[in-house]
């Protein structure tokens, strides 16, 4: 076998010297690749950009010590072997070399010693560079033995048709069994009855190949009768050439494992009987979180408490009294969403601070609350009861003057609430509210009519997702003013003072001209666009939207017009007329917020449309609601006989998105999938 190309450096003036140890090396056998340097200050490039395997110094070329060069040898960050070449070589001039650095010494005029000295210091160097390989393979291998038996720790099982056809041991030590125990039993059995639609449905999606990849929170039951929350993974996969759902909880999702900061605000901060902030915490945290804008489109402060508690407190004594407000709390926790603010505020008082798309999906997660809480049974010492709370909502918004004034109101609906016999969701009231709104009105119709005038709104685009796998580009249009600052104002401020004063009208037609000029830059499959009541109403407008798209190149089908369910059942007439006029010009039709109003089906029915959206207040609570989810399927189904499409509004989590792959929904929007984007600010 031919021996390996040998580079080298040799540092020298003259050619001569360079000659010599290329043809000493040669015909010794060592393919010898000489990289000639003249100049020592091009000798640390060299040997950064050559690599050597050998650096030739003739120090009777130059003044600059040996000691010297091997220094410059350190600083390009290269262990190459340093042989000193001179004329003449004795033990003594042997030592020195040795002491300044270099590997050895040798003389011109004994070519054996040359040969023997580059053998050796070569062989030496390539050994040292495969050890260095060897030992980063070696670490490489640890890493990933380490990850493996890492991941070994995770929980995992293999699925399908709903039986576990697969298990490891942590999987089975989670739930409490054995491996035997865990194979071929029904997925089902390992968690509570709460869980099972989220978790068929995710099953179904992954099966599909459409499943996002997120954890979806459901609650496993254990050997010994408890239960705890789990996050858990899912894959689609093949088990013994079939298809299958690997599901995984992670090992860090198995139990309590938190940073030491966390840990820190968990002793500190946080009520150790519910896990909730204590009052003062809950007090800072919430004043900065109302300095910024809301994420979705409306805040509310809930303040939560039990009926009757002091009844309650006196027959079953302060421990299980505390045992009981853990219960309350564990409940409260499963409906909330990441962003949502807990506060343990008193004794038995809770306050939430929550972020929803509207209000009324505010008050439809109250009420799913006060359902689960009334349904459930609490087992607090050696009591057995049920327990029914009050919930006032308070709403943080432009007429909220200051955070102690959401508090009180928030409270002061929870005290009539309790007044009128409890179990229910009150919404604040306040006496001057007529004089507050007139107010509020003079502000913003002013900005409104500025706004117009100086072209200040802009367009955000809320992406649509298909739940069934199919290819489209689908956003929705959020309305956004930017006031005389410069900041974003949400549509949820300002639309209620230009609906009292009449101005939707004017608005609907700046963003259905932005909304034109969106679809001619941007070509979505869909574009949503909202019209109010008073564009309903208009019999212009139809006219109108046909001159503004002409020429445009805006293929039929491209803007889906959308009215609220609440309007088209004020204007039904007037909606369908609407709706068989925008279809003959070229559009569809839509129908939002549906499926809240006094009669539903009519609307299905009378009013003719391609797609429906199913109201985002149906969406609060679905994943553990099977009354709601029997609703939505009931909803989906009405519309698939007529051949609408059906569109999840304001889905804000991956359980209610794992549920509606299992009830047929067609599409979904919502933060979950993406923040909105501003993609065309205003109309050309």
């Amino acid at each position: 076998m031919p021996q390996a190309p040998v580079p080298l450096i040799v540092a020298t003036t003259a050619e001569d010297d360079v000659e010599l140890i290329n043809k000493t090396l040669r015909d010794a056998g060592y393919p010898a690749r000489c990289h000639w340097v003249k100049r020592l200050d091009e000798l640390e490039a060299a040997i950064r950009s050559t690599r050597p395997q050998l650096l030739w110094y003739c120090a009777d070329r130059f003044q600059t010590p040996v000691g010297e060069i091997a220094k410059l040898r350190k600083r390009a960050e290269n262990n190459v072997p340093l042989l000193v070449l001179r004329a003449r070589v004795d033990e003594t001039a042997i030592s020195q070399a040795l002491a300044d650095g270099a590997q050895d010494l040798v003389s011109m005029g004994c070519r054996e010693r040359l040969v023997a000295v580059a053998a050796r210091e070569l062989r030496a160097y390539r050994l040292e560079q495969a050890l260095n390989t060897t030992l980063q393979s070696a670490t490489q291998y640890k890493r990933q033995l380490k990850s493996f038996l890492d991941g070994a720790a995770d929980a995992i099982a293999y699925v399908q048709e709903g039986i576990i056809v697969e298990a490891n041991q942590a999987w089975a030590e989670l739930f409490g069994k054995t491996v035997d125990e865990a194979l071929n039993s029904p997925l089902m059995d390992l968690f509570d009855p709460s869980s099972h639609a989220a978790l068929k449905g995710a099953i179904v999606a992954s099966t599909k190949g459409q499943w996002t990849g997120e954890p979806l929170k459901v609650i496993g039951t254990h050997g010994d009768g408890s239960s705890s929350e789990l996050s858990l993974l899912f894959e689609q996969t093949s088990y013994d050439g079939e298809p299958a759902v690997k599901l995984t909880v992670p090992r860090e999702a198995q139990g309590p494992s938190a940073p030491p900061e966390e840990l820190v605000e968990r002793t500190v901060h946080q009520d150790q009987t519910t896990g909730f902030y204590h009052r003062r915490r809950f007090l800072e945290l919430m004043m900065k979180r109302l300095e910024t804008n809301p994420r979705t489109g409306v805040r509310a402060l809930a303040y939560v408490r039990p009926d009757k508690f002091g009844d309650i407190a006196a027959e079953i004594g302060p421990l299980a009294s505390e045992d009981l407000l853990a219960g309350i709390a564990e409940i409260l926790r499963g409906t909330l969403s990441a962003r949502d603010l807990c506060g343990r505020f008193g004794g038995n008082v809770f306050t939430i601070l929550l972020e929803r798309g509207t209000l009324r999906d505010v008050e439809a997660w109250a009420e799913h609350v006060l359902q689960r809480i009334a349904d459930h049974i609490f087992e607090v010492g050696d009591h057995t009861l049920s327990v029914t709370c009050t919930i006032g909502i308070a709403e943080a918004g432009p007429m909220t003057e200051r955070f102690e004034t959401l508090i009180t109101d928030a409270e002061k609906a929870n005290q009539r609430g309790r007044q009128r016999g409890g179990n229910q969701v009150v919404l604040e009231e306040t006496s001057d509210a007529s004089t507050r709104i007139q107010r509020f009105d003079q502000l913003w119709v002013s900005q409104i009519k500025s706004a117009l005038v100086e072209n200040r709104f802009k367009l955000s685009h809320l992406p649509i997702a298909s739940l069934s796998g199919e290819r489209k580009v689908m956003y929705d249009t959020l309305l956004r003013m930017i006031d005389q600052q410069g900041d974003d104002v949400s549509a949820t401020d300002f639309m209620p003072a230009a609906r009292r004063n009449k101005l939707l009208r004017a608005i609907d037609r700046w963003v259905i001209a932005a909304a034109v000029d969106f679809c001619r830059q941007q070509n979505p499959d869909v574009l949503f666009v909202k019209l109010s009541h008073e564009s309903v109403l208009d019999e212009t407008l139809v006219d109108w939207v046909r001159k503004l798209t002409h020429g445009t190149g805006i293929g039929e089908g491209r803007i889906c017009f959308q009215v609220a369910e609440e309007d088209v059942m004020q204007y039904l007439k007037q909606t369908r007329a609407l709706s068989e006029q925008l279809r003959a010009a070229g559009f569809l039709f839509a129908v939002e917020h549906f499926g809240i109003g006094r009669d539903p089906l009519r609307v299905l029915s009378q009013t003719p449309m391609q797609y429906v959206k199913i109201d985002g207040s149906l969406m609060q609570g679905l994943a553990t609601n099977p009354q709601q989810q029997e609703k939505v399927r009931n909803l989906i189904k009405a519309a698939e006989k007529r051949k609408v499409q059906t569109i999840a509004e304001r889905v804000e989590d991956a359980n209610t998105m794992a549920v509606l792959f299992q009830l047929g929904a067609a599409y979904m929007q919502g933060h979950y999938l993406q923040e909105a984007e501003v993609v065309l600010e205003e109309p050309s």
